[in-house]
């Protein structure tokens, strides 16, 4: 399975890596197959990553593979887990509208 990042998941990926990493961090969250989609938009949980990794690839890594196991506590550790999340995303400027 491979995932159509949405614009708002690439400006995150942008704002928070270095330009060298954002290719290989796009190219990870697209490929990376998480669990249970159905309950959570992928697009939700790749910005939960983003925000976990604080822009260090390693963590990055760690989160990704954590998620892909269980998105779940991804999202809240990210604060993204309550009804409250696009709030949330809205006021990081974070268009979450089309998902």
């Amino acid at each position: 399975m491979s995932y159509k990042l949405e614009d708002s998941v690439i400006r995150e990926v942008e704002k928070t890596f270095p330009p060298e990493l954002v290719g290989a961090v796009c190219k990870r969250l697209e490929e990376t197959e998480l669990p249970m989609e159905r309950s959570a938009p992928p697009p939700r949980v790749h910005i939960a990553v983003i925000w976990l990794s604080k822009g260090d690839l390693e963590k990055f890594n760690y989160e990704l593979d954590g998620a892909a196991c269980d998105w779940r506590d991804t999202l809240v550790a990210a604060g993204l887990a309550g009804e409250d999340w696009r709030d949330i995303l809205q006021a990081k400027k974070i268009e979450s509208g089309s998902w």
